[in-house]
């Protein structure tokens, strides 16, 4: 621990977000934890209410066996849990138990930290729930009928308060900065209502949200509780505090208490919201008297919050997929418009009203080549001119984007009615040509619980900072920002811009290509006509810097499409394994408990039919989330190499379009460069989408073979044929976008394409790819 790091239970607001408070070196007194040493199973530090529940002081089962205090049957169980269940990092439940005396029933969990084996043990005062899969199945019913985000929200927070019975249950979304608001709230009437109030960023620490990302759900039972000590407070080998990351009796920091007491509240409990790897939001549970959540309703509870955090993804990446769309349909439509096009600039004044319909803005502004003109609100010339200047000396990406323009460009507060917000989009290298879109300020109130200002109170004497004690609506006036852009107009933009450097290449090919015809008639003239050789200097100064900007142009484009195709082939692989890995894995889960509840529960056919209805329900998840994984990306493209997931992609498409297929895959076990395998197996899922969408084949074949030099992959069919003026008409933009995507892979990886097809007679591709 560093010298600015205070000791837990030190910190005051001036230093909390650097507060240790996953070693607060105590529990919640409610319960009791016992470290046992990993290797002899004798407790090497205890704490927390081990003498109602265990029959001995903590500091005398320091040293102590596990026998001296576990029946056999326990400790038999508990050896069970330590030779299957492998790292057990996350809490497992081991066993209940009775107290002391045999008045309360007791939940015993096991994880692992710092080498030591973690016994937590919790008096069971409320358990309510019977069936903790059909309280999730009920719960998740409910949640999946709303038809909007706002909506899904709502009904979590309805959801969680009728499971729990607390007194008011929040839905709270981190903001990009830090702070968050309650989106949705249910409550007891008698309550005054949080739904719409703002935080500041203070009230829950980078810390504290880094373990909220780490545990689902948090508890605390009773927000009064003096803390439980560990004895000793170190570890005896290590000799520092016990990691109680995990824990969900480790206490928590005494200005958290604080807090809380502050706001009136005795108990409380958390589900932490994960989108994409990333804390969305809590699901945040307030009670006025102490609660005492039985641990069978927690793990509901979490698991709950697992598939809410997953159909809440879901739902806003099915949003953004549909505007996605709409923006693909624009961008092939502004694509056709530009694909007989001489001068870009021309072009694009055209086109101003469709480059406002592809990103939604109020304004926009095109300056080419020193020219500047626009469309909508927007700034003047003089105020775009000083923009582009700053652009050019700021902007790094060849798209910039911002909502808070002024913040970040001093001068932009003179004109913030027009462009608070601007993505800006270059179409060239030096000089910049840039296309922007502009969206004006917006002067917005936002309330919050309290003076963000003044989120600290000093004490009487001066000496410490503590939490503030006010929580009443304070607004504050917004001003200088713009209604932020999504990342789906980011993405289009980024998209439009590969577009339109395409254009920009094309452009400087067809100029080459006259400047090239010019110096041919200046030589054939050269001997009668002396002075056409200062035209003709004149040309080759002119085409050497075309041919410099086409190279600069090709490069940049080069490198932005392998950008794209390798980050798209991440972000594949990365969904493709968070399904199959983590849902997949929790549906496992499911279906091994859905297997032992088979075998526990009586003979009543009703029981037998509804466990067994859910394990259906459970294995057809399942093969769902695995099919989608599969589509995304093949794991087998990974994992077994490019013939066996051919093999698994061919036969997926045989028993779906019934096409009959012709295989020759003669790679056998040998394994391709990555980025040859992602390329060859794009190119055949093209191909194969094609054959079956236009071709009206009945066979397929498929040919894959590989020299020591090079790698040949053969796709035939036996379909209608087409004719090149077909593929090349500016009318079917799709057959012809989707050759040119495949050229596009093939020139990442120095390949090339053939193809041979007439009307009638089927279509055969020729794929080579250098190795």
């Amino acid at each position: 621990m560093d010298d600015e790091t205070p000791a837990f239970g030190a910190a005051d607001l001036s230093n909390c977000d650097r507060e240790p408070i996953h070693i607060p070196g105590s529990i919640q007194p409610h319960g009791a934890l016992l470290a046992l040493d990993a290797d002899s199973l004798t407790v090497a530090q205890a704490g927390g209410n081990t003498r109602q529940l265990l029959g001995f002081a903590p500091r005398d089962l320091i040293g102590k066996p596990i026998e001296d205090w576990l029946s056999a049957g326990r400790i038999g169980r508990l050896r069970d849990l330590l030779d299957n269940e492998g790292a057990m990092i996350r809490p497992l439940h081991a066993f209940r138990m009775n107290a002391v005396g045999g008045n309360r029933g007791v939940d015993v969990t096991a994880h692992f930290s710092d080498g030591s084996l973690i016994l937590e043990f919790e008096p069971v005062y409320e358990d309510i729930v019977d069936d903790s899969l059909a309280l999730v199945q009920t719960m998740i019913r409910s949640v999946q009928e709303a038809d909007s985000v706002a909506a899904f929200c709502q009904s979590v927070a309805d959801v969680v308060r009728q499971a729990t019975n607390f007194d008011r249950v929040m839905v709270y979304r981190f903001l990009p900065d830090g702070s968050g608001a309650v989106d949705a709230e249910a409550k007891d009437p008698a309550l005054a209502p949080f739904l719409g109030l703002h935080y500041p960023a203070s009230d829950i620490p980078k810390q504290a949200r880094d373990l909220y990302l780490r545990n689902w759900i948090r508890l605390i039972a009773d927000a009064r509780y003096e803390p439980a000590p560990l004895e000793p407070v170190f570890d005896a080998q290590e000799r520092r505090p016990l990691d109680l990351s995990q824990s969900a009796l480790r206490s928590v920091s005494p200005i958290h208490l604080e807090y809380l007491g502050n706001m009136g509240v005795a108990a409380t409990m958390s589900l932490s919201i994960i989108l994409d790897g990333k804390l969305w939001g809590l699901v945040a549970c307030h009670s006025r008297t102490p609660r005492f959540v039985a641990h069978r309703l927690r793990v509901a509870l979490e698991l709950f919050s697992q598939m809410a955090s997953f159909l809440l993804e879901t739902k806003i990446t099915a949003a953004e997929l549909e505007l996605r769309s709409r923006s693909k349909v624009l961008h092939d439509r502004l694509l056709t418009h530009l694909a007989g096009v001489g001068e870009l600039a021309d072009a694009l004044e055209k086109l101003r009203p469709s480059l406002l319909d592809i990103i939604s803005a109020d304004g926009l502004g095109l300056w080419i080549e020193g020219r500047y003109t626009h469309l909508g609100r927007a700034p003047d010339a003089d105020q775009a001119a000083g923009l582009v200047g700053w652009l050019n000396e700021t902007a790094e990406d060849g798209v910039f984007h911002t909502s808070a323009l002024p913040k970040l460009y001093a001068p932009a507060v003179d004109f913030a009615d027009v462009a608070s917000g601007i993505i800006a989009l270059s179409v060239s290298k030096t000089p910049r040509d840039y296309v922007i879109w502009f969206r004006p300020e917006i002067i917005e109130t936002v309330t919050w619980a309290g003076n963000p200002d003044k989120s600290v109170s000093a004490e009487p004497d001066g000496q410490r900072l503590s939490p503030r004690k006010s929580f009443a609506a304070w607004k504050q006036e917004v001003r200088l920002q713009s209604r932020p852009w999504s990342s789906v107009a980011i993405q289009t933009a980024q998209a439009l811009r590969v577009s339109l450097l395409e254009v920009v290449l094309r452009r400087v090919d067809q100029i080459a290509r006259e400047r090239e015809t010019a110096r041919q008639r200046q030589d054939a003239l050269l001997v009668a006509l002396d002075h056409r050789i200062r035209q003709w200097e004149t040309t080759a100064q002119q085409l050497k810097i075309e041919s410099d900007r086409r190279a600069v142009v090709e490069a940049e484009l080069s490198e932005v499409l392998r950008s794209t195709v390798i980050n798209q082939e991440a972000e594949r692989q990365r969904i493709a394994r968070e399904l199959h890995d983590s849902l997949g894995q929790y549906l496992t889960v499911m279906q091994l408990d859905l297997d032992g509840i088979g075998r526990d529960v009586d003979s009543s056919p009703a029981v037998k039919r509804r466990v067994a209805d859910l394990k259906n329900l459970t294995a057809n998840l399942g093969k769902e989330v695995n099919r989608l994984a599969w589509e995304i990306r093949p794991t087998a493209l990974d994992d077994l190499g490019l013939q066996t997931a051919i093999q698994q992609f061919l036969e997926e498409w045989g028993q779906k379009s019934g096409l009959q297929f012709d295989l020759h895959l003669a790679l056998s076990d040998r394994r391709l460069p990555p980025i040859v395998e992602t390329t060859l197996y794009r190119i055949l899922q093209e191909a194969i989408t094609n054959v079956v969408k236009h071709s009206q084949a009945k066979k397929a074949g498929v040919i894959l073979k590989a020299t020591s030099s090079e790698a040949i992959m053969i796709v035939e069919d036996d379909g209608r044929g087409f004719l090149w003026d077909d593929v090349d008409s500016a009318t079917k933009p799709s057959s012809r976008l989707g050759l040119l995507g495949v050229r596009e892979r093939l020139s990442l990886v120095g390949g090339k394409l053939e193809i041979e097809t007439s009307p009638g007679h089927g279509a055969t591709l020729f794929i080579h790819v250098p190795l």
